[in-house]
C-alpha cells in the first residue's frame, strides 16, 4: 500500500509542477508547424498564416486563439486585421519553470 501512496503523491506532485494543457497545446503537430512559421517569418495575420497551412482558415484561427489563451503568442489587433507573434519570454518562462520545479521534485 505505501507503493501505492507514494505512486499517488508523486503523481500530483509532477501535475503540480508541470503545465500539461500549456505543453500539449505548444507541441499539437499543426500548432508546432505555425510557431515554426512565426518564429521564422515574424508578427503575421491570421490570413498570412492561413495561406502557408492545407487546414482551412477557421481551423487555423482557432489553433491561433488557442496558442494565445496559453500564453504563446502574443495578439494585436490593427483595424479590421488580428496579427500574432511568439511570445518568447513566456515560452521560456515556462520552459524553465518546468525546469526548475523537475529539478526540486527529483533532488528531494
Amino acid at each position: 500500500m505505501d507503493n501505492q501512496n507514494n505512486l499517488l503523491v508523486c503523481g500530483r506532485n509532477l501535475e503540480q509542477s508541470i503545465d500539461f494543457e500549456f505543453y500539449k497545446t505548444l507541441f499539437d503537430p499543426v500548432r508546432s508547424e505555425i510557431l515554426k512559421f512565426l518564429a521564422i517569418n515574424g508578427k503575421k495575420n491570421i490570413s498570412e498564416v492561413a495561406q502557408n497551412f492545407t487546414q482551412d482558415r477557421s481551423v487555423i484561427s482557432r489553433h491561433l486563439e488557442l496558442m494565445n489563451r496559453y500564453g504563446i503568442l502574443n495578439k494585436e489587433k490593427q483595424n479590421r486585421s488580428t496579427f500574432y507573434e511568439l511570445n518568447k519570454e513566456h515560452i521560456l518562462e515556462k520552459f524553465e519553470t518546468t525546469t526548475n520545479n523537475l529539478k526540486e521534485l527529483i533532488l528531494k
